[in-house]
């Protein structure tokens, strides 16, 4: 071949590559939907959360199309049931990198799938946004930079907890019933760590697993422990189980429980034995913050209920995702990933921005429920 033929095809080649759609990989085209995908619970243990998660991001992205959508392009959310389950989770969460080429995951919601599925996002070098919020998954422990928090993680809400029963309860003896998933055992751990710093021993620790029906031999050893306070760090369905154990022993000291207890998850179930119930929540229908109040409105007027924590962070996850494909002017997932990183949003949860642990924020309200909603304590930021 010539030394002109040569540079001519050398041209030819650069010309193809320059013309060719891989050169615009990632911009943003209005005529393609952006495909996010959300894992969560419908089925299993955490399904009692799923319709409340899928109602939050499903808001958002009506909003957000209404209004024009992303650069003229509309978001379409494409929706799995994990069932509460690492290796269904995981399932899910290849179909939707890979099968929808989706730019971003939602979810899991439940910590141990979390931690179950949360590599593959960072081999896919696709962002995960999650609303799980166990300790076990911050970013200094698993250094994923593709996987972020959207509510307040335990190690923060869980001290509030400790600080509440220590500083105002002022008890001296508390005991602590817990499940035995990975949010709840890491809970403790963060409890545990928490009393000690308040120089206060625990009277007793015990445990019981999800779908226990039954918590009499762990409630009269709490009871003969000759506890003042009562430390919840279950799931939802297992705190009813607890709280009526309390009602039938009339056990008659104060009760706070972790986010979990927060919920009408837990209220529906235990009915008039969660009255008394203090809980550090993660969100709360009954704040007057006008955007708060603007959401609580529109998800109303939307799904016919109130919104219930976690149903505001993947509202607020969805809008955070748009502001970050707007700042990377790109629907190219690294770029999107570096956007989340720097993007700072004012959503239902207050100001929202990446910390040094991938977690956006650490809203979290201190609240009592009277029987027909829960009364807020105090709000903490």
């Amino acid at each position: 071949m010539s030394r002109f033929a040569r540079k001519a095809m050398l041209g030819l080649v650069v010309l193809a590559l320059f013309s060719s759609p891989v050169w615009a990989q990632g911009k943003i085209d209005p005529s393609k939907p952006i495909k996010i995908v959300l894992s969560a619970p419908f089925t299993g243990s955490g399904s009692i959360l799923g319709d409340y998660i899928k109602e939050g991001a499903q808001l958002a992205v009506d909003e957000i199309n209404a209004s024009g959508g992303v650069g003229g392009a509309k978001f379409q959310l494409i929706v799995y049931d994990d069932q509460a389950n690492a290796s269904t989770a995981a399932t899910v969460v290849r179909r939707g990198l890979y099968d929808d080429n989706a730019v971003a995951i939602f979810g899991p919601n439940m910590s141990a799938a979390v931690i179950g599925v949360h590599t593959l996002a960072q081999q896919a070098r696709k962002p995960m946004l999650v609303g799980a919020t166990s300790v076990s998954f911050r970013y200094d422990k698993v250094k994923n930079d593709y996987l972020f928090r959207l509510r307040a993680d335990d190690g923060i809400k869980v001290m509030q907890q400790v600080r509440y029963i220590a500083e105002v309860l002022k008890a001296k003896k508390p005991g602590i019933i817990c499940g035995s998933t990975d949010y709840c055992t890491s809970a403790l751990d963060v409890a545990k760590a928490g009393f000690e710093k308040y120089g206060i021993k625990i009277a007793a620790v015990e445990m019981m697993k999800e779908g226990d029906k039954d918590v009499t031999a762990q409630m009269t050893k709490l009871k003969n422990a000759g506890i003042d306070c009562l430390v919840g760090l279950t799931h939802e369905p297992e705190a009813a189980v607890v709280m009526k154990q309390v009602a039938q022993m009339k056990l008659t000291v104060p009760v706070v429980g972790f986010s979990a207890w927060g919920v009408p998850a837990f209220t529906d179930l235990a009915g008039d034995a969660a009255i008394g119930v203090i809980s550090v929540q993660g969100f709360n229908p009954a704040d007057t913050d006008p955007v708060v109040k603007k959401f609580v409105d529109a998800y109303t007027a939307k799904w016919g209920r109130e919104p219930s924590d976690p149903a505001q962070c993947y509202y607020d996850g969805v809008y955070l995702l748009k502001k970050a494909i707007e700042m990377a002017g790109s629907t190219d997932s690294v770029k999107i990933d570096e956007a989340l990183k720097k993007v700072e949003y004012s959503g239902v949860q207050g100001p929202m921005k990446c910390d040094a642990l991938h977690n956006y924020t650490d809203i979290c309200y201190i609240s009592q429920f009277d029987g027909k909603g829960w009364k807020i304590i105090s709000k903490l930021q």
